[in-house]
């Protein structure tokens, strides 16, 4: 055999391997792994490997910068990026100082450490210690560009973190990620989709569960119908039905209910609001309403930074100036009673018996205000913080 066809061999040869080593170690796309590999291998050389890295071959900022590169960007731990998988655990947190969280243990299904993802100067996230409790409805809340869809890609494992480590109480296998705009193949019906789902993530669920979460999630009158022609609408409650095949332990949605009208929104915050009996559901969303309606659990980023993370109520209480009084049958000299306490700024009647109480000093006003209706002989029905979410979340992030 001539040499220099020895030395031809040879090179292509090293090179295959290493295409090869390349696919086993870079994050691919599009297709699967093992797919990539069966192309490099048997496409006609050097064809199969430029196809894998123009088109299998995943960017590099999709598949995550280096933890050295974060370093010299400042702004990522010396922690290198772990996920692990570990028995559910309880942790105890104070009630007192940023970020407010839940007194006394609770049990944990998802939490990060440190957890940081660098696009070349951008932090995506920077430092984030989120604790999900297991059983919770926890809501994620951010201004657009804020980090919420890198955070959740990272939880589901699609993305990896710059830094930092994601401890889960269950498998990966165990979690449902909606994705903030779901697409599928356009030639599969809605039943075909579901099942494949089914047959990927639980294929020893019954057949019959396929029909059961289509109708679930309102697409009844479309489980045969080609997804090729569906909504963007129909297309985000197809994608929370292949989730729910599979009785996933933890729900992660992204933007759950952003394509739909008013009556698609208020049906899927029913779904997740009976999900939260039996699962636990984290979800990213910019409708806070609909935060308020359904999660028990809040978390507030911005600029990547976590600012708050704990019970709804105690973030409504904490940034409230403003309450609300019902009473029965007010005298006409309510108004100035109150007006004459140092923590009082503002006392306005808004409707017959309800009154807008604007304070300076919201633990005095709780502590007092009680005790001066009983002592002018006063009805309390009612006496509840003013703020809604979206105050408090304005509050917090201006």
């Amino acid at each position: 055999m001539p040499t220099a066809l020895v030395i031809v061999i040879a090179v292509v040869a090293v090179l295959l391997v290493a295409t090869l080593v390349d696919v086993a170690r870079s994050e691919v796309q599009h297709l699967p792994r093992w797919v990539w590999a069966l192309i490099v291998v048997f496409v006609s050389f050097p064809l199969g490997a430029i196809v894998y890295f123009v088109v299998g071959r995943a960017p590099r900022d999709t598949a995550g910068a280096d933890v050295a590169t974060a370093t010299a960007a400042g702004s990522a731990t010396d922690r290198e990026p772990t996920v692990a998988v570990e028995a559910a655990r309880s942790v105890s947190v104070p009630s007192t100082g940023p970020p407010a969280v839940w007194p006394g243990p609770v049990p944990v299904v998802v939490e990060t450490r440190g957890l940081s993802k660098i696009y070349g100067d951008t932090a995506a996230l920077d430092d984030v210690d989120l604790v999900v409790p297991r059983g919770s409805t926890y809501g994620l809340i951010g201004p657009n560009g804020s980090g919420k869809t890198t955070m959740l890609s990272i939880l589901a494992g699609l993305r990896r973190p710059t830094a930092g480590a994601v401890d889960l109480a269950v498998e990966r296998r165990r979690m449902g990620l909606l994705v903030d705009t779901p697409l599928f193949e356009p030639w599969l019906s809605a039943r075909e989709v579901v099942d494949l789902a089914r047959h990927l993530t639980a294929p020893d669920v019954a057949v019959e569960r396929v029909t059961e979460v289509l109708v679930d999630v309102g697409l009844a009158d479309a489980v045969d119908r080609r997804t090729g022609g569906f909504s963007r609408g129909m297309l985000q409650r197809l994608g929370l039905a292949a989730c729910l095949v599979g009785d996933p332990e933890v729900l992660v949605l992204d933007e759950p209910s952003s394509a739909l009208d008013p009556s698609g929104r208020r049906e899927v915050l029913d779904i997740v609001g009976r999900l939260a009996h039996t699962k636990t559901v984290l979800l990213s969303t910019h409708i806070l309403a609909d935060v308020q309606q359904v999660c028990d659990t809040v978390g507030v980023i911005d600029h990547g930074r976590l600012l708050y993370q704990g019970p709804i109520a105690e973030l409504l209480a904490r940034t409230s100036s403003a309450f609300v009084l019902h009473v029965r049958q007010p005298p006409p000299e309510l108004e100035s009673v109150f007006a004459a306490r140092p923590w009082v700024d503002e006392m306005r009647e808004v409707a017959p018996g309800r009154f807008r109480l604007v304070v300076s000093d919201a633990a005095a006003a709780e502590s007092e205000v009680p005790g001066l209706l009983a002592a002018h002989r006063v009805a309390l029905v009612s006496f509840n913080p003013a703020t809604d979410l979206e105050s408090a979340f304005l509050e917090l992030t201006t």
